[in-house]
Parts: structure tokens; C-alpha cells; sequence
């Protein structure tokens, strides 16, 4: 048994790094308001679990595999940013979802610094409008947080026949964006695909391999016909 738990707990770590996918959704209105919803989605681990627990005979909370992944504590703290309303956290075992709107730019930029912080403590302009083109830059969150993931899988591997590449290019970095006017170009790292199935819409998604070798592989433009 002893040795069952062992292997369960490497196999925990794998999954918890190797099935993650995060998104990012918007709507930005004409106003300069609109909604966010940011999911993180462990569901491959979910499974993975409930076929652990058929093995061990112990039944496992969701939360207990979410970590530093749990969004549980950002939500008094997003209630807290004027120009933020409707903040709500939905959670179906391994799937949190906060959804929330916002009154400007400046409202969505104090939320995503709630939800994305770096190591570096300090405030980032993830959004700004130069004229008709929306600018999204980006801190080191995502940068951090996939070399700290890739970091716990090594040392519970010992670092043997493991490859942070292969690890990481298994998490998925997804985002949506709609707006009140067609969209004319749009702009992104080399690695990141794109989809425009509405003229008023833009899909992106990358993996957190080519987040390590470039951590400003997020950072995009998309330009409004107006």
C-alpha cells in the first residue's frame, strides 16, 4: 500500500502540471465597459482522480489537488476594486470559473493584477486602447507559474528522463475576445493561432512551451474597423 501511495502521488504532480488549461474571455462594449471570465480547467486530472480513488479506497476532495491554483481567496479581493460588479466564482469539481464586469480598462486592469501577479509585486497595465487597437501586455504570471510547475514535476521525478518542454507544451493557454465592431487585424506571437469565426470575434491559444521561450508570447493587438 505503501508503495501504491507513492506512485499516486507522482502520478498526482504529473497530471496536476500536464492537464491544465487556463482561458481568458472578454467582452468589451462600445462604452468601454464588458465582462471577463477566467477559468482554470484541471478536468483531465479530475478524471484521472476518481480512477485513483477506485485504486486506493480513499475518497479525495476536489479542491485538495487545486493548490496554488485554487481562486477561492481572489474573490473578496476582486469585490473590494471600484468599477467591478457581479463578481461570482463557479466551481464544478476540478473547474473554477470567476466571472465578473467591469466599468473601464482601468477597473479590468486592477482585476487581472488580483488574478495574475508576478513575482515582482507590482501593478500591470494588461490592457490599453491606442485609438482603434486594443494593446494586451503581459507580467511574468504565466512565465513564473508554468517554471514553478515544471519545477515541482522535476523534483518529484529527480529530474530523471524528464523533459520541462514535453511537460509543458501539455498546458494550454486559451483566450476569446468579442467586440461591438468587426475586427480588421489582429497580431500575435510567433506559436500563438488564431480563429475569426464571427467578423466581431478573435479565438487565440498557445501552449506554455512557447510561454517559456518567449514570455511575452501573450502580449497581442487587435485592431477594431471603426
Amino acid at each position: 500500500m505503501n508503495r501504491l501511495r507513492i506512485l499516486l502521488a507522482g502520478a498526482l504532480v504529473l497530471c496536476l502540471t500536464g492537464c491544465l488549461t487556463i482561458e481568458e474571455h472578454y467582452t468589451f462594449k462600445k462604452n468601454g465597459s464588458g465582462t471577463m471570465t477566467y477559468v482554470v480547467d484541471l478536468s483531465e486530472l479530475g478524471e484521472l482522480m476518481k480512477g485513483l480513488e477506485a485504486l486506493s479506497d480513499e475518497k479525495k476532495d476536489g479542491d485538495e489537488g487545486l493548490g496554488m491554483m485554487d481562486l477561492k481567496e481572489n474573490i473578496t479581493q476582486l469585490k473590494a476594486i471600484p468599477g467591478l460588479s457581479k463578481v461570482k466564482l463557479d466551481q464544478k469539481e476540478w473547474v473554477q470559473r470567476i466571472s465578473f464586469h467591469f466599468k473601464d480598462i482601468n477597473a479590468l486592469n486592477a482585476a487581472l493584477n488580483v488574478l495574475l501577479p508576478d513575482s515582482s509585486g507590482g501593478q500591470h497595465g494588461f490592457f490599453a486602447w491606442e485609438g482603434n487597437t486594443l494593446v494586451r501586455t503581459n507580467n511574468r504570471h504565466a512565465a513564473e507559474l508554468g517554471a514553478s510547475l515544471a519545477e515541482e514535476e522535476a523534483d518529484s521525478t529527480g529530474g530523471e528522463g524528464f523533459d520541462p518542454q514535453v511537460l509543458l507544451g501539455m498546458m494550454k493557454y486559451k483566450y476569446s475576445f468579442s467586440f461591438s465592431a468587426p475586427v480588421s487585424g489582429v497580431e500575435v506571437a510567433e506559436g500563438v493561432s488564431t480563429t475569426r469565426e464571427k467578423p466581431k470575434q478573435v479565438d487565440a491559444a498557445t501552449d506554455w512551451s512557447v510561454i517559456s521561450r518567449d514570455p511575452k508570447a501573450l502580449d497581442l493587438r487587435i485592431t477594431l474597423d471603426k
